[in-house]
């Protein structure tokens, strides 16, 4: 009788441990789905609505949510996310590489501002500077001073050196006067205002000039009638004054007059002048022109150089450092050039002159 009363009883437990069984199988589905949607994370954007998902790819230009589905949203900028959304990102990152992107949109709070340990600027402090009155010898005081003090002097002694060549004035003189401190600085001034020299080889070639310009004397009186004087001679014949003694032919008549002397060379010396463009282009200016001049028709330029001696009758062509010469070799004529540092002595002279 009990054996029988207790079949009903246990398959009434059976069926409810199944039930129960049930049951917390449908819970547990519940907690995990509950558990698995907060994780996934949820974000409050700018306008108002809200985004879940998980971050899976971060870069500068935005994030990318996976939801809990598997779909991936659209990357979504960085600034559409409120500053909770932002600093819930920024908490989440993984790496630093993505805390890098994040940093830079996060707006610091009131509070935190306040904690920051304010920056104190110490203000510079300069040095010293001298009281005492130090006048025009501070200049002297650094290295600077004493630097433009060189540089100036150097070209008031340069500046000296081309006044004297340019005014022809003595060179000794006018540098040194140039070298004295302070007043040396009047010294170019005041050559540069007087009047030039004249050179002595300018004063001969000036003389050479006029006298070839100026035409030969007339024939003397005195000259002509010399043959009328003679002519009673001439008239008896050589063989009656035999006798008388030796035959005294009669004086030619002057046919033509003695040929002048020739002009002295004008010569410029290496040291007296300085030989550059500008020295042959204004004393040998009538020697640049493919056609002579008068005063420079019979005359030959010669030029003694370390290189050998030159002799032309014009400059071709002219450089800063250099001339050419036109020369004659083997009846034809070439071009020499001829670099004015070799250049020794210059001569002006007539192409007779030997």
């Amino acid at each position: 009788m009990s054996l029988i009363m207790s079949f009903p009883c246990q398959g009434r437990f059976v069926m409810q441990h199944r039930y129960m069984q049930r049951v917390g199988l449908i819970l547990f589905c519940l907690i995990a789905f509950v558990s698995l949607t907060s994780a996934a994370g949820s974000y409050t954007l700018t306008d108002g609505t809200k985004v879940a998902g998980d971050p899976v790819s971060e870069n500068e230009n935005g994030v990318v949510l996976q939801t809990a589905d598997g779909t991936d949203l659209e990357r979504i900028p960085y600034d559409k996310f409120t500053q909770e959304s932002v600093r819930d990102l920024l908490a989440g990152a993984k790496s630093a590489r993505e805390k890098a992107f994040i940093d830079p949109f996060i707006e610091e709070l009131p509070q935190e501002r306040a904690q920051r340990k304010e920056i104190i600027v110490k203000p510079i402090e300069t040095p010293p500077r001298p009281t005492a009155h130090l006048g025009l010898m501070a200049i002297f005081a650094s290295p600077v001073g004493l630097t433009i003090l060189l540089v100036l002097y150097g070209a008031n002694l340069f500046a000296a050196f081309e006044v004297a060549l340019y005014r022809r004035q003595p060179l000794l003189t006018v540098c040194g006067l140039a070298a004295v401190p302070l007043f040396g600085v009047l010294s170019p001034i005041i050559f540069l205002a007087m009047p030039g020299r004249q050179d002595p080889n300018e004063a001969v070639e000036e003389q050479q000039i006029r006298f070839r310009a100026t035409p030969p004397p007339a024939p003397d009186t005195a000259v002509s009638s010399e043959p009328a004087a003679a002519a009673p001679l001439e008239s008896q014949p050589i063989a009656a004054l035999r006798g008388v003694g030796t035959v005294r032919q009669p004086a030619a008549p002057v046919a033509q007059e003695t040929a002048p002397a020739l002009p002295e060379p004008i010569v410029f010396r290496r040291g007296e002048f300085s030989f550059n463009r500008r020295f042959f282009e204004t004393k040998l200016a009538g020697f640049f022109r493919l056609v002579p001049g008068e005063a420079e028709r019979d005359m030959v330029i010669f030029i003694k150089s370390g290189r050998g001696d030159f002799t032309g009758r014009r400059i071709t062509r002219i450089t800063p450092s250099e001339f050419y010469l036109q020369i004659f070799h083997d009846n034809a004529t070439a071009d020499e050039m001829i670099p004015f540092v070799d250049v020794l002595e210059v001569q002006i002279r007539h192409k007779d002159f030997v």
